[in-house]
């Protein structure tokens, strides 16, 4: 269990992205269900069609589908939370039950679940009648701190991660503390992966707050989970507020996330996405040092957190640098800026909290050798037999 018992915490604010807002609330404790009811009621809707992780506790669908259903009919499809369910072919069989159903322009789309649950509920909400409403109840500590931060919505093509997506903003964003009580500790630690990329790309001047508050066994109390949280939200909001569509300064947000995609491809998942992420931070760091931009402190800064929070600095056995290449070679972020031949396109820093942009573009083009030499530091037995 990743939360210690503690009073009462919340959050209420309003995340805004340009000309897009939406509420966005943390609650802990068994009254945060009466929370809730009242803010789907104000949303006027027929029908609520949930899709929901179909590896969550049943009693936790059970309380809020009750709750749903006292404000409208409710419908529950179940959805693998895995890497390999998240494609058009599921996405499409969601689709069609949600239509049988009755679904209708006034209906709402809730994701009940992670980042890949709410990606599939996302796009659905996003393309059922070109639009409809959405809202997030994640059920991870990453879906409430990174994956409803972002407009995003997508699900992956038999290439590469998130090929296939489009933008469309929730009307809420509803979190449960109470949710993460039956995760796995790992998930924990996995989801604050994202957080210290905020830190280390966004916001380092909350390096050492967030150095003295991780702890390597992943168990921490509400509050603490509240502050990691509200700091996501400053951290993504600062990037975000006036490029939504994350093209521009957001594209921050996909520091680590190069070497990190290809790895949870090619592991089929089986790799957590936060410490793919964390380890793809590791290997941006060493092509920065590589290439002058960043110092050992810096690199060191980035393992010191990431230890700090229990987390892998090496990817695990059986990948290579041939097969994570082949992948980074598909990567969603190619074409920003014009490819040059035996180049990759890379977020690196060029200090702790500034993204280097080569042209006034966060894109960096690293060469390929750079690349394999930045991947290999962190390949399993060979990073630790160098002590990286």
């Amino acid at each position: 269990m990743s939360v210690l018992p503690g009073k009462a915490v919340g959050i209420d604010r309003t995340v805004r992205f340009g000309d897009v807002g939406y509420d966005f609330h943390v609650r802990h404790g068994h009254a945060a269900w009466d929370d809730l009811r009242l803010r789907l009621g104000a949303l006027d809707a027929d029908r609520f069609v949930v899709v929901a992780d179909a590896g969550l506790p049943d009693r936790l669908v059970a309380a809020a589908e009750l709750t749903l259903s006292a404000v409208a009919p409710t419908l529950v499809v179940k959805a693998k939370a895995d890497e390999t369910e998240k494609s058009l072919t599921v996405l499409d069989r969601i689709a069609e039950q949600a239509l049988r159903s009755g679904i209708t322009r006034r209906s709402v789309v809730v994701a009940l679940g992670g980042g890949v649950v709410g990606n599939l509920a996302g796009l659905l909400a996003a393309l059922v009648f070109r639009g409809i409403r959405l809202v997030h109840m994640p059920t991870t500590l990453l879906g409430m701190s990174d994956s409803v931060l972002s407009l995003k919505q997508a699900v992956n093509s038999r290439c590469g991660k998130n090929h296939l997506g489009t933008f469309h903003a929730p009307v809420l964003v509803w979190n449960h503390l109470d949710f993460l009580e039956s995760l796995p500790v790992d998930e924990t630690r996995s989801a604050l992966c994202e957080m210290i990329k905020n830190v280390l790309g966004i916001v380092p001047e909350r390096y050492d707050e967030v150095a003295s508050l991780l702890r390597a066994d992943g168990h921490y109390t509400p509050e603490v989970l509240t502050r990691f949280i509200d700091l996501c939200v400053d951290a993504k909001t600062a990037v975000m507020r006036e490029d939504h569509t994350e093209k521009h300064e957001a594209l921050v947000l996909e520091y680590g996330h190069t070497t990190g995609h290809a790895a949870e491809l090619l592991t089929g998942g089986r790799l957590r996405h936060g410490f793919a992420i964390g380890v793809g931070m590791l290997a941006a760091a060493r092509m920065s040092r590589e290439l002058g931009l960043l110092d050992r402190s810096d690199e060191a800064a980035h393992r010191r957190l990431l230890e700090l929070n229990g987390a892998p600095t090496a990817l695990p056995a059986g990948l290579d640098a041939r097969s994570l290449l082949d992948v980074i070679r598909l990567d969603n972020k190619r074409g920003y800026v014009p490819g040059r031949t035996g180049t990759l396109d890379f977020i690196l820093l060029e200090a702790l909290g500034r993204a280097h942009r080569p042209g006034g573009v966060l894109i960096t083009q690293v060469d390929e050798d750079t690349v394999r030499g930045g991947i290999e530091a962190v390949l399993g037995e060979r990073a630790a037999l160098v002590g990286v």
